[in-house]
């Protein structure tokens, strides 16, 4: 699974924990985030930061949504964490 953050050219990646690496431009600018072998293991969970990247919409919006139940997060001890299911179903 890739989450491309800004479209570009991938120069370098970094493998910043097991089986996630991050790629970067030449200028050493985030372009994307590639998890491997997500079959594997659990989905992943997005943080309210990730979730408003990936949806390219502000965390107050993704606050907004979870207020009139738009999105269901879970609540893991003081934030929120959001399925990748969740995030494909609401409609931007």
């Amino acid at each position: 699974m890739a989450i491309i953050i800004e479209k570009g050219r991938i120069s370098k990646d970094i493998e910043i924990a097991k089986n996630v690496f991050a790629g970067f431009d030449r200028t050493d600018r985030l372009i994307e985030i590639q998890l491997l072998n997500v079959s594997d293991h659990d989905a992943p969970w997005f943080t309210l930061e990730a979730a408003a990247k990936y949806l390219d919409v502000s965390k107050r919006t993704l606050l907004r949504w979870i207020k009139v139940r738009k999105l269901k997060p879970s609540k893991v001890g003081r934030e929120y964490r959001i399925k990748p299911e969740e995030l494909q179903k609401v409609n931007v």
